[in-house]
């Protein structure tokens, strides 16, 4: 099977997200834009996917954020607010921007196995070369466009 322009279009953007993540460690607020339209056509053309996933997606991201905010405020005993000290809000809009392609039970393990994709790409690149913080949206960028490649290209579904 061969991607369809939707998917073209997706991967273009998340390698935009790549590049500029990597290289710039900031991403436009387009990006994301762009990549939640073209997740949303995804999810409309799809008929495995409904609006409720994404619902439940951003509930779930939620629940991370609030997680994330609770641990650094009771481990510095007052309040912290983790969005661009610990992580960026760029990384915050990726995730909400891929939410529409995935199931809920899809999109946890995903968002597990891709954390520690980054964590391992990171520790690969800091042996060749010195960088201080992950380019979390870049990396998973790159593993989302590994996936879509791997699920539409050779139709293996690494979640299922």
């Amino acid at each position: 099977m061969i991607l369809n322009l939707e998917y073209i279009l997706l991967v273009i953007a998340l390698l935009f997200v790549l590049y500029f993540d990597t290289k710039k460690r900031t991403i436009h607020v387009i990006l994301p834009v762009l990549i939640f339209c073209f997740s949303a056509l995804i999810n409309y053309t799809s008929s495995d996917l409904r609006l409720a996933d994404i619902i439940y997606n951003i509930g779930f991201l939620l629940i991370n954020i609030f997680g994330l905010i609770l641990y650094f405020s009771l481990k510095a005993k007052k309040f912290v607010n983790p969005i661009d000290h610990l992580i960026g809000l760029g990384d915050i809009l990726f995730f909400i921007a891929i939410t529409p392609l995935f199931k809920l039970e899809i999109f946890i393990p995903f968002f597990i196995v891709g954390l520690l994709f980054s964590l391992l790409l990171y520790g690969t690149i800091l042996l060749l070369k010195k960088i201080k913080t992950i380019p979390l949206a870049g990396y998973l960028a790159l593993y989302l466009v590994i996936n879509i490649v791997i699920q539409n290209v050779f139709n293996i579904n690494l979640f299922v």
